[in-house]
């Protein structure tokens, strides 16, 4: 009997404040080719809350599409232990606002819809995680809860790779926000991204330390392509850097990370 050949289990999380690029980035490393060949780089199951919401909101929403079963006593017990459930946003809350038949999730109060999708997209990542499935996952990384999944599936064998997008200011981020409610994209308040922005700096660093390989992105400048200013992938307990220039390294980089090295 030949050896069977068994997948290596990736977890691919592309991470930044709101307005700061991530789907810009996420397409551009979706065409990326695998060692010169024509093969495109398989990010697994995606998951993403903006997406799940669209999808909720036509009707088309089914758990089937990201190979999972979920029934609605399921998710309601997840919801309870996720920390999504406050404020007046309560069980009850949640538990009036879908139902779910046959994997086919139902919205009944649309003023809910983000909420439903925010969980719901919480509990594909443990749910995924569980089946050990490849996946990937977007997210403004402003919550502890990101480091969590990341060290669990370090645990279950999995290589975590960080995709991390940032801008020099969080005004930017705004504007950008702006422009995209404008364009009839979903608003998010300006308080809540600045409150975002600065989270998920303060987390980057435990987050790098944890992932097998980390790419951090600067995309401050608008009609301009990103910018990568720093990539590393670890070799047993060391890390092997790209070499970039220090001009082109981003200010945010260097006191949220590379500051903290030298510590």
């Amino acid at each position: 009997m030949p050896e069977q050949h068994t997948p290596q289990l990736r977890l691919r999380i592309f991470a930044g404040p709101n307005g700061s690029g991530k789907s810009t980035v996420i397409k551009k490393i979706r065409e990326t080719e695998v060692n010169n060949s024509n093969l495109k780089l398989d990010i697994g199951i995606y998951v993403n809350a903006d997406d799940i919401a669209k999808s909720i909101a036509s009707g088309s929403f089914t758990f089937s599409a990201y190979e999972v079963s979920c029934e609605k006593a399921t998710l309601l017990d997840f919801a309870d232990k996720s920390g999504l459930l406050f404020g007046n946003f309560t069980r009850e809350q949640f538990e009036q606002s879908f139902e779910l038949n046959k994997n086919h999730l139902k919205l009944l109060i649309d003023r809910n819809i983000d909420r439903v999708a925010q969980i719901t997209a919480r509990y594909l990542r443990k749910a995924l995680l569980d089946a050990r499935k490849r996946f990937s996952f977007e997210t403004v990384f402003s919550h502890k809860s990101n480091l969590d999944i990341m060290q669990e599936a370090v645990k279950a064998g999995y290589k975590v790779y960080l995709y991390f997008v940032a801008t020099e200011s969080p005004e930017i981020n705004k504007y950008r926000v702006e422009l995209r409610v404008r364009e009839g994209g979903h608003n998010v308040p300006s308080e809540r991204i600045e409150q975002r922005y600065y989270r998920a700096l303060e987390l980057l660093y435990d987050a790098a330390e944890i992932a097998y390989q980390a790419f951090f992105f600067d995309n401050s400048i608008d009609n301009e392509p990103f910018r990568l200013v720093g990539h590393f992938k670890k070799s047993g307990e060391n890390k092997i850097w790209d070499d970039i220039p220090k001009e082109e390294i981003s200010y945010w980089f260097k006191k949220y990370y590379l500051n903290r090295i030298s510590l």
